[in-house]
């Protein structure tokens, strides 16, 4: 009895470390998330961690780029059910330290995500990655405004999870 005792203990041990190292990165970290999360100070995630969220694709233009192209990436409500978060706002930092505040209704309502990939491939530092907030702008009309445009940073690096209060 002592021996399956032991036995047990030793494979809760092994799961729950397993479980710890789904949540470490083992690339390069591409994004830090900090504030109102259930988690240490920061949660620092790899492309293979973003890749394991519920992804999502969107087809549209942009003002910033020519032609129809196709994002896939996750959303911001994933995200922040993953690290335990009730945050409603989002203070998205770029690598320039450019930053914008994106409400987290901006992904419920208007469907946004942060998108890694364009056209299927990894969107690099170069064009406007590793990371970028993309709306649906073609599905909306309302969506093509400075408000909307100010919000959909490229570069990010650093997303801050902020609970507002009444």
């Amino acid at each position: 009895m002592r021996l399956l005792f032991s036995f047990l203990l030793l494979i809760l041990a092994n799961n729950t470390v397993a479980a710890d190292m789904a949540d470490t990165p083992t690339g390069r970290v591409i994004l830090t998330v900090s504030g109102a999360i259930n988690t240490k100070l920061n949660a620092t995630f790899d492309l293979a961690m973003l890749d394991a969220l519920p992804q999502y694709t969107i087809t549209t233009h942009t003002p910033w780029t020519q032609g129809l192209h196709t994002y896939r990436g996750f959303s911001a409500v994933d995200l922040l059910d993953h690290l335990g978060s009730t945050g409603t706002l989002l203070q998205i930092t770029a690598l320039n330290q450019y930053m914008t505040e994106v409400p987290l209704s901006d992904f419920l309502d208007n469907g946004a995500i942060f998108a890694t990939r364009q056209d299927g491939r990894e969107i690099s530092v170069r064009n406007l990655g590793p990371i970028m907030v993309i709306y649906p702008f073609d599905e909306r009309e309302e969506l093509k405004s400075e408000r909307i445009y100010g919000r959909s940073i490229w570069q990010v690096s650093h997303i801050k999870s902020i609970v507002l209060t009444e």
